[in-house]
This record gives structure tokens, sequence and C-alpha cells, in this order.
């Protein structure tokens, strides 16, 4: 796991703090999720600094949908702890 995962997952989405603590240390899938999510970040970040259109554009795009699979996670545990 990356050393700094939750503090970038919890910079990224402040208003999920705690279930982005539990989530990590027991759902193995969130946390795959989560990793892949940080790769695609700092890939995309390394990429602004060149001129990769369409790489970027990939990244971009996956970066996005990794976001939206670590909101819906997110809710669905905000849901099943009420």
């Amino acid at each position: 796991m990356y050393p700094d995962l939750h503090l970038e997952l919890m910079s990224d989405f402040p208003d999920s703090k705690e279930r982005i603590r539990k989530l990590l240390q027991a759902d193995e899938t969130f946390t795959e999720i989560a990793e892949d999510y940080l790769f695609c970040k700092t890939e995309l970040e390394k990429l602004s600094l060149k001129k990769s259109g369409d790489l970027k554009m990939k990244y971009s795009e996956t970066l996005e949908d990794l976001k939206e699979e670590l909101l819906s996670r997110l809710k669905e545990n905000e849901i099943n702890n009420y």
C-alpha cells in the first residue's frame, strides 16, 4: 500500500475521512481501487509536464472512473452504517 494513500484520499474526499480509514483497513477491493486511483493521479501529474495528449486523456478518463467508483463505495458504506 502507498504510505500516503489515506492522506491523499482524505484530501480528495474530505467529507469521508472516517469511512476512508475504515474501508482501507477492512475492504481489500476498496484499497486496490484507491491504489489504482493514486497511481493514475500521480501518472497524470507527471504527464501534465509533458505533451502527451492521447495518453493524458486516457489517464484523465481512468482517473474519473476510479473516482466515481471510490465515491460509490464510500456512499454505499455510509448507507450500510446507518
